[in-house]
């Protein structure tokens, strides 16, 4: 029989404590400043949990994430923009080109 200790589970919402280095509000837009935000992921499909990990994640108004030409995922400049701010970032201090290509798979710089 299995031994109890009278505590109660606590319950969890399944939501991960997201943070970011690019930016210290995740509660604000970081073009707009609008409270209004999506999570972007900087570094998405396979590599979105190496983002979370890694504070690889922006505020952006829907608009400039995924609802217009010039959002994030429709615009190439903005997207790679973002991805060098990334590697940047990681080279200065996680660890070297050669360890964000293995990790990431290409050089943005």
């Amino acid at each position: 029989m299995k031994k109890t200790t009278g505590r109660k589970k606590k319950k969890t919402t399944g939501r991960k404590k997201l943070y970011s280095v690019l930016t210290d509000d995740l509660k604000h837009c970081i073009i707009t400043g609008s409270q209004e935000v999506a999570i972007h992921h900087v570094f998405n499909g396979a590599n979105r949990s190496r983002s979370e990990a890694y504070g690889f994640i922006v505020p952006l108004h829907p608009d400039w994430h995924n609802m217009t030409p010039y959002s994030v995922h429709m615009n190439q400049e903005f997207d790679e923009s973002l991805k060098r701010q990334a590697q940047e970032y990681y080279e200065a201090h996680i660890g070297s080109r050669q360890q964000f290509i293995a990790e990431f798979g290409k050089s943005y710089l």
